[in-house]
């Protein structure tokens, strides 16, 4: 068992100095294309709401969804600051107004595009052209492996053209 343990180490340690190679060129057509279609996104977002408006502010996107465009009020949900344009809120409003899919597509795609196609090209370390991750075997309490600086274990496994980005 105790060799096992050595043996499983040693493996993990080998893997975290080789590192894990990415396309950068492909990561950079890729956040291209993204850009693209959240301006489109955007744009029709703008034109539904009739203004244009931070989308990125909730209080800002509670304004349009319940005062202008008059959504669903119990729907609604009041925090300190407003109303709640929560994922869960927007997905019970789908159905009323093509506004709040748009809203949803756009806060995927803009999360997609600054956690992952963004930054990892960020953490590519010079000398070797690979992004090195740290496995760690005790943190969880499953005993199953995870990875951190960056987790790589957190790209989306349902999104296929990121994960084509690994060599």
């Amino acid at each position: 068992l105790e060799f096992r343990r050595v043996l499983f180490r040693s493996v993990l340690a080998e893997m975290e100095k080789n590192g894990v190679s990415i396309d950068t060129i492909y990561l950079k057509k890729l956040s291209d294309e993204i850009q693209e279609n959240l301006n489109n996104i955007e744009s029709q977002i703008y034109s539904y709401a009739g203004e244009k408006f931070n989308i990125n502010s909730p209080k800002q996107v509670a304004y349009i969804l319940f005062e202008k465009l008059q959504l669903s009020k119990k729907a609604k949900t009041k925090t300190k600051t407003g109303y709640s344009t929560s994922a869960k809120i927007l997905e019970s409003l789908a159905h009323e107004h093509p506004i709040v899919d748009l809203l949803l597509e756009q806060r995927h795609l803009s999360k997609l595009k600054s956690t992952y196609i963004d930054i990892l090209p960020t953490l590519i370390n010079p000398n070797d052209g690979r992004v090195h991750t740290n496995f760690n075997q005790t943190i969880t309490s499953t005993g199953r492996l995870s990875s951190s600086n960056p987790n790589l274990q957190n790209i989306p496994s349902h999104n296929k053209e990121i994960r084509l980005m690994f060599v």
